[in-house]
Order: structure tokens, then C-alpha cells, then sequence
């Protein structure tokens, strides 16, 4: 960069705290830097940055379509304070018809966010984690609905602060009121 262009912007950007002389020898020790000056390297640095930048605007792309398809099937799940069009269309997608579960704890299993059973004899344990045998996929949007529903919901805000009280930690809390959830939806 030419050494007037560089000094402008960084006089413009820095509210003045660059000075000339500063800018001379900032340029001076980026020479000495850890940067290289090897072309491959450069052209594979802006191919990478560009396949980035592409897959960010598909991306935008599949959840502009998805916030779509939610709006145009109005949904009942979308009246829950906290689940955006992305993470209700995720759950949606994952569960598909809700009433092929015959109870709330079915697709609570499907999502793996049932408790392990680990017992041998007469011995049977106090602490269980989640299952984590089902749908990934649906456990992510359930943990993330989870946390924004108890930002938006009171009474899943009192039943995270009464399990937190318990001495649970934050992430069982949520598989708690994830459960709470799936019997809500």
C-alpha cells in the first residue's frame, strides 16, 4: 500500500492516534513480520476466503428459504416466545408429523435427550447423562430453542432457576427444560 494511502487510513481509523512517523514504522516492522511474500500461498489464501464468503451467502440463501417456509405454513410452534423461524423449522423437520408419537417422552427419545440407564444386578446409579441415540440434528435445535425459550418464557426461566438451585449444571439444566419443551410442543 503506498505510504500516503496507508497513513491517511490509519489516521482516519484510529481518531488521530496514528501519526506519520507511527505509520512509517509499523510498515517497517510488517516487512519483518511473519508474513511471506510467496504467491501460491497468497492465491490459495483468497481462494479459501472466497469458497467462505460462498458458503455464507448459501447459507443466508437456506435460511431465507427455511424463514419462508415457516411463514407460509404458520406453524403452532412458532407462538412459542423464544423459537425463531430457523430453529422451529428444525425441529420441524427433524419430528415431521408430531402425532406418529404416541407420548411426549417418544420423540424425547428420538432426540436422544432421554436418560442412559446404567445399572448391573442390584446396583443402579444416581447420576445418568443423556441417551444421545437419536437425531443430532433435532438434540442441537432443542438445546438452542431450550435456551432461548428460557430467556423469553417465565415459567421455563423459574423451572431452569429451580433445577439450578438443585445443584444441576447449566447444559443437564437445559436437557431438562428441552424435555420440558418437547412436551409443550
Amino acid at each position: 500500500m503506498h505510504m500516503t494511502h496507508l497513513a491517511s487510513l490509519l489516521m482516519k481509523n484510529s481518531h488521530g492516534h496514528f501519526t506519520r512517523d507511527q505509520t512509517k514504522e509499523l510498515r517497517v516492522l510488517a516487512r519483518k513480520s511473519v508474513g511471506t511474500s510467496d504467491s501460491a500461498l497468497s492465491i490459495q489464501i483468497t481462494h479459501s476466503i472466497a469458497q467462505i464468503e460462498l458458503l455464507d451467502s448459501q447459507l443466508n440463501k437456506i435460511e431465507e428459504e427455511m424463514t419462508d417456509i415457516m411463514k407460509f405454513n404458520d406453524s403452532v410452534i412458532m407462538t412459542i416466545p423464544g423459537i425463531g423461524y430457523i430453529n422451529g423449522g428444525m425441529i420441524l423437520g427433524e419430528i415431521g408429523n408430531i402425532h406418529r408419537f404416541s407420548s411426549p417422552g417418544k420423540p424425547l427419545a428420538f432426540a436422544g435427550l432421554d436418560p442412559s440407564v446404567y445399572q448391573s444386578g442390584n446396583f443402579q446409579t444416581r447420576r445418568t447423562m443423556m441417551s444421545k441415540r437419536g437425531s443430532k440434528v433435532l438434540r442441537y435445535a432443542l438445546i438452542n430453542a431450550a435456551h432461548n425459550v428460557v430467556k423469553n418464557n417465565v415459567t421455563f426461566k423459574t423451572y431452569y432457576d429451580i433445577k439450578m438451585a438443585e445443584g444441576r449444571t447449566h447444559y443437564n439444566v437445559l436437557g431438562h427444560c428441552a424435555g420440558k419443551l418437547v412436551r409443550v410442543i
